[in-house]
């Protein structure tokens, strides 16, 4: 035990070493299986494979421009909502300030208790100590943002580079693993192969549409009760909803906060609609798009999401602890299927089973 503690620990270092490497070979990945589907039809239609990927590459360029253009365009109107948004924050901070004072107006003899007038202290105390930790590291937190984004974006742009030339070598590169891999090992190979393409894949694809069925759903729910900005606020539920289980959770809870302003009922309305479009994707929308590529307990779903949480927070703080969360369910899909393989293989037991819990299947 120590010693995996010891083998974790240092993995850990490493790949805090190698985070802007690392976050260039998740980039690149994404790109690969994004793409390859476009130009392997293309090839097949006798397109060369550089053309091809040249295609495919202005197609996703075009696809963005004009997703960027409807979402932005006078048409749904998200820009002036978001300006909205904003400028309504400090409203709703005066608006619960407003509040408190008058909650205190109301129960003052209970808060002039000295049990409870020592604990409004000490939160007051500790609130005043995390807002001049918040001020004082200000500085440094700008400077940490701006490397973060430049990093990101460095990455971005040699992931396009280096998926670009893997996408025209691909064919050449599996040939070429082949051969160094031998006869003898091609069978776990492959499998190693087609598990990853498949989870990897599907998990691309499905939480993508996972996030659009959502964000719509959530934003004509908010805007049929008379949430303000709903658009907006279904927008940032579906994007949320890349981090899986807790995401739509927080977009939620972000559209009751601004609810609450128009009525509780609709406060209500709009946290428990958020969480009941979740699970009826999750329950009847969701397995079917991710039957066959990642299918994993909830309690393994956690599980993964707060280690990888952790690992990717000591890597890289905050972007790090989020890239963990977003990679952690692949993987843990991609070990449950590698585990299940050789457990199969090397005791000839069935292992996945119609009753299973964990591995049920």
């Amino acid at each position: 035990v120590i010693a995996a503690i010891g083998l974790l620990g240092g993995i850990v270092w490493l790949m805090g070493i190698l985070s802007v490497p690392v976050a260039i070979l998740i980039w690149t990945l994404i790109i690969v299986f994004c793409l390859r589907g476009v130009v392997n039809g293309l090839e097949k239609h006798r397109v060369n494979r550089a053309v091809g990927t040249t295609v495919a590459y202005l197609l996703m360029a075009l696809v963005l421009l004009v997703v960027g253009f409807l979402l932005f365009s006078p048409m749904f109107g998200l820009n002036a909502q978001f300006n909205n948004l904003l400028i309504s924050m400090p409203h709703y901070v005066d608006a619960i300030t407003a509040w408190g004072n008058d909650l205190y107006s109301r129960y003052a003899q209970f808060f002039e208790d000295n049990t409870v007038r020592n604990l409004i202290l000490e939160a007051q105390k500790a609130a005043a100590a995390w807002a001049a930790g918040i001020a004082s590291g200000a500085g440094s937190g700008v400077m940490a943002f701006g490397t973060t984004l430049a990093n990101g974006l460095m990455a971005l742009g040699f992931g396009l580079v280096i998926a670009f030339w893997v996408l025209m070598e691909l064919p050449a590169i599996g040939r070429e693993t082949r051969r160094l891999i031998g006869p003898r090992h091609a069978e776990d190979a492959e499998f190693f192969h087609a598990t990853f393409t498949r989870v990897m894949g599907g998990y691309i694809k499905g939480t993508l549409l996972q996030c659009a069925i959502i964000g719509v759903g959530c934003g004509v729910l908010f805007g049929f009760i008379g949430v303000p900005n709903a658009a907006v606020l279904g927008l940032i539920t579906g994007v949320m909803n890349i981090i899986p289980i807790i995401g739509p959770w927080i977009g939620g809870a972000l559209a009751a906060i601004v609810a609450i302003f128009v009525g509780p009922m609709t406060a209500a309305i709009a946290l428990i609609g958020t969480i009941v479009i979740q699970q009826l994707v999750y329950t009847f929308i969701s397995p079917k798009i991710m039957a066959n590529s990642v299918d994993i307990h909830p309690a393994l779903t956690l599980l993964a999401l707060m280690v990888g949480s952790a690992l990717g927070g000591a890597m890289s703080g905050l972007l790090g602890s989020l890239v963990g969360m977003l990679a952690s369910i692949p993987l843990v899909a991609v070990a449950k299927s590698v585990f299940v393989y050789y457990f199969e293989k090397k005791t000839g037991r069935h292992l996945v089973a119609e009753d299973g819990v964990f591995f049920k299947g």
